[in-house]
């Protein structure tokens, strides 16, 4: 009886001495939230560009790592900068002057400037991608102007740089005319045949920010962009857009309007491969836009209750959309990047075997790619 009371004893101190090693270990990997930095905003950029000509040389290959992290009261922020091989090593650096442990887990955006982003960006990107903490809807950006400046801001309408960034870039998304460009998405259209990534710009203006064009990429080199007041456009080419605003200001006489229109829309893209080319022959493409909208203002030369005078304002805005539009393109195609995918479909169209032998970015160049543009007005307001 003894030696049976004595095993179950032995047993059971065996199970509590295991349960409190278990419970030890868990403690040993607590994080305690208040020891914790958490980075907002990555931002790099050539270390070259912003030192001293005597430092050129060593800074060769660097890059100036920029970071920051909110305080406990989200209107303040630690910006922390270094010279660096690598993100990785920077962070290394942070650690040692700052009294918390910087993680990654509440990144919201890497922000590149265009001088490092023209010399490739995606080593960096795949450095967070194997950052199981970081999440895939993390925002790609590229910055105009002086970077570090930008981030150590503290704006009057929304605070820190990078709750700013945040919300601007959610906001502009919305409405359609930027592309949705975070880390998924850029991993997806860089690995994918067809088509390449594309990221906001950025640009400080006084005391706000401002989504100042639209990055074009030939895999993950930055090489030129497509112009603000042309977003619109491409958010159309590259997509479907519901509750966009368009402003046409229009050029010149050949339009009846003289002034301008405001237009709230939703649109819709079809795209249909007429031919694939081959040899002498380009590839021919037919891209088919429908917008459906409300006319917001008008200030123009037609009488808009008359049924003909309206016809004749939509044929006026198709054809605004369609130059437009057809500007837009010709971008892309002088920069050989096609960001909005006209090669999936001319890929889907072929042989993979033929496709796999083109060369697709000289193919995109010399592309024909008819724009059709249908536009209807649902409203032209209350007084009609």
């Amino acid at each position: 009886m003894r030696s049976r009371a004595a095993g179950k004893l032995s047993r059971f101190l065996a199970l509590l001495l295991a349960l409190l090693m278990l419970m030890m270990t868990g403690c040993s990997d607590q994080r305690i939230i208040e020891k914790i930095g958490f980075i907002r905003t990555i931002g790099l950029q050539a270390a070259a560009e912003d030192e001293g000509e005597e430092e050129e040389e060593e800074n060769t290959g660097k890059i100036k790592v920029t970071i920051s992290i909110p305080k406990t009261k989200e209107q303040d922020v630690i910006v922390y900068s270094t010279v660096s091989k690598t993100i990785r090593q920077a962070i290394k650096v942070f650690d040692l002057q700052n009294d918390r442990k910087i993680v990654n887990g509440q990144l919201r955006q890497i922000v590149f400037d265009t001088a490092l982003s023209r010399k490739g960006i995606w080593k960096y990107l795949d450095t967070l991608m194997r950052d199981g903490s970081v999440g895939n809807r993390v925002h790609v950006v590229i910055a105009e102007g002086d970077l570090n400046h930008m981030l150590s801001r503290n704006f009057e309408q929304s605070g820190p740089a990078g709750e700013y960034i945040d919300n601007l870039l959610r906001t502009e998304r919305r409405m359609g005319d930027v592309p949705d460009s975070n880390l998924y998405t850029f991993l997806r259209d860089y690995k994918d045949d067809g088509i390449e990534p594309s990221a906001s710009i950025l640009k400080e203006t006084g005391n706000s920010l401002i989504v100042n064009g639209i990055a074009l990429f030939q895999e993950d080199r930055y090489v030129g962009k497509i112009d603000a007041e042309e977003k619109i456009y491409f958010g159309m080419l590259l997509g479907n857009i519901r509750a966009g605003d368009m402003f046409l200001d229009y050029p010149d006489k050949d339009f009846v309007s003289e002034d301008s229109t405001l237009m709230r829309f939703n649109s819709s893209r079809k795209l249909k491969v007429l031919s694939v080319g081959g040899g002498a022959q380009p590839p021919k493409e037919k891209i088919s836009l429908k917008l459906t909208g409300t006319l917001l203002e008008y200030n123009g030369g037609l009488d808009l209750e008359s049924t003909a005078e309206r016809h004749q304002l939509e044929d006026e805005i198709e054809k605004f959309v369609q130059l437009k539009c057809e500007a837009v393109l010709a971008t892309m195609k002088e920069l050989k990047s096609d960001a909005i995918g006209v090669g999936q479909h001319v890929r889907n169209a072929m042989p993979y075997a033929a496709w796999k032998r083109l060369d697709w970015p000289e193919e995109f160049a010399r592309s024909q790619i008819e724009v059709h543009v249908d536009v209807h007005i649902k409203s032209f307001g209350k007084l009609q």
